[in-house]
C-alpha cells in the first residue's frame, strides 16, 4: 500500500458520507456549501477524482482484481442510483 490507496480509499468514503448527507437532506458542510446538491455534488467531485487517481495509477486489470476498491465503489454508486428511492422506500410515514 502507498499514499496514492490511502488518498483513494479516505476520497471512497467521503464521497460515501456527502452522498449520504445529501440524500438524506441533512445539513453538512461540503465543499460546496450546505446544501443538499452541494454534498451530492462534491461526493461526485469526489468519485471521479477517485476513478482519475485509479486509472493513472494502476492499469485496468489491476483495479478489476482490487475488491476493496471495487467494493467500494459499487456501494457509493448504489447509494447515487437507488439513494432516494431506498429512503422514501424504507422511511417511517408520518
Amino acid at each position: 500500500m502507498n499514499f496514492i490507496d490511502f488518498i483513494i480509499g479516505a476520497l471512497i468514503v467521503n464521497s460515501l458520507a456527502h452522498t449520504l448527507f445529501g440524500i438524506t437532506k441533512t445539513r453538512y458542510l461540503g465543499l460546496f456549501g450546505y446544501s443538499p446538491k452541494g454534498n451530492i455534488g462534491y461526493g461526485i467531485l469526489q468519485l471521479l477524482i477517485v476513478i482519475v487517481l485509479l486509472l493513472v495509477n494502476y492499469k485496468y486489470e489491476e483495479i478489476l482484481q482490487n475488491g476493496f476498491v471495487l467494493g467500494g465503489l459499487f456501494v457509493l454508486l448504489l447509494f447515487l442510483f437507488f439513494g432516494k428511492f431506498s429512503l422514501k422506500l424504507f422511511s417511517e410515514k408520518s
